[in-house]
């Protein structure tokens, strides 16, 4: 089949071209025989270019819907991992606001307990210094009645009355 098409193709502008001459000759046009060289010219170009046209067309048309597809599937990523991200500022926004309220729980519980800490720690210390006082108070009074009572073997204060020791034993008290 397309050995023929090829031996048509060549032959048939040959007879046309023949014949032409003479029409020509008479006074005559040679549209007919132009035309079908025309005719002829562009079936020889539609066999050979058509499919390679065809084909060209066909893959920049299936690339062209590829690559919007690809940007379509790209944009849908884009979008899911804008929402994922939101999701996320906004959870990390919630687990910031509880970590800053459970801190200031924490710290009023921290001072509360330090507060009650150093009450006891002073109330401790006033116990401490007045135990101290009274040990201080006991020891200046045995102190003192020592004294009193060394003057008294001493000297001869046991010949004393009652008025004189009182006065000498607030002497030292005092």
């Amino acid at each position: 089949m397309r050995k023929l098409l090829w031996t048509a193709a060549f032959l048939l502008p040959a007879a046309l071209m023949a014949s032409g001459h003479e029409a020509a000759a008479e006074g005559g046009t040679d549209f007919v025989p132009r035309l079908v060289n025309f005719l002829i010219f562009v079936g020889i170009l539609w066999y050979f270019v058509a499919e390679p046209v065809k084909n060209f067309f066909t893959g920049r048309t299936a690339e062209i819907a590829e690559r919007l597809e690809e940007v379509q599937r790209r944009l849908k990523e884009t979008k899911q991992a804008k929402e994922d991200a939101q999701a996320a500022y906004e959870q990390a926004l919630k687990t910031a606001e509880e970590i800053i309220e459970s801190a200031k729980k924490e710290s009023q519980l921290l001072a509360k307990k330090l507060d009650e800490q150093l009450k006891a720690e002073l109330e401790n210390l006033e116990k401490l210094q007045e135990e101290k006082m009274e040990v201080e108070k006991r020891q200046m009074v045995r102190k003192t009645v020592a004294e009193v009572l060394d003057e008294l073997f001493k000297g001869d204060a046991i010949g004393m009355d009652e008025k004189k020791f009182v006065n000498l034993i607030m002497k030292k008290v005092a």
